[in-house]
């Protein structure tokens, strides 16, 4: 039982630290771009499905200042990733050396579940699993991570026009 507690506190600890980074390395403003970005490309679609030439010229227009925001958007995602990754990495190897590969619990006799067991014994890596998963939305609320950001009537009639 010691070992699901401890394996638990892990997953609190790599979420909150993946979090912090998603958070020091994409900040809100990056976020509003982004959907800014995607209220574009969508709009930009939906005119080529209407074959509406004037409204496709006007976005056009705007397509180099998107491209742009992509790529810086991107260049962010792309190291936060990686960081994010090593951090992961880190805790797998923690996790590797304190207990190997073996069994934190008993899983009820005929439940099964593919890469979390090994039977229906459930294995540390699957724990670790199973506690990132459940911690990780709440704590990306908590630190004000989560969530897609909601863009202005001003910034969608910006784009649309």
């Amino acid at each position: 039982m010691n070992s699901l507690i401890e394996i638990f506190a892990l997953a609190i600890l790599v979420s909150m630290a993946t979090n912090l980074i998603r958070r020091k390395f994409i900040s809100k403003e990056d976020a509003l771009k982004m959907a800014e970005s995607q209220l574009y490309k969508k709009s930009l679609l939906e005119a080529k499905k209407r074959g509406d030439e004037k409204q496709i010229q006007r976005l056009m227009k705007k397509q180099e200042y998107y491209q742009k925001i992509d790529a810086e958007i991107a260049k962010k995602n792309i190291i936060t990733l990686f960081a994010t990754l090593a951090v992961f990495y880190l805790a797998y190897i923690l996790l590797a050396q304190i207990y190997g590969n073996g069994i934190v619990a008993n899983l009820p006799a005929d439940l099964i579940i593919p890469l979390i067991s090994s039977g229906n014994q459930l294995t540390v890596a699957g724990w670790f699993i199973i506690s990132l998963i459940a911690v990780g939305l709440p704590i990306s609320k908590i630190l004000g991570v989560g969530g897609p950001p909601q863009l202005s009537k001003e910034a969608e009639k910006k784009i649309k026009e």
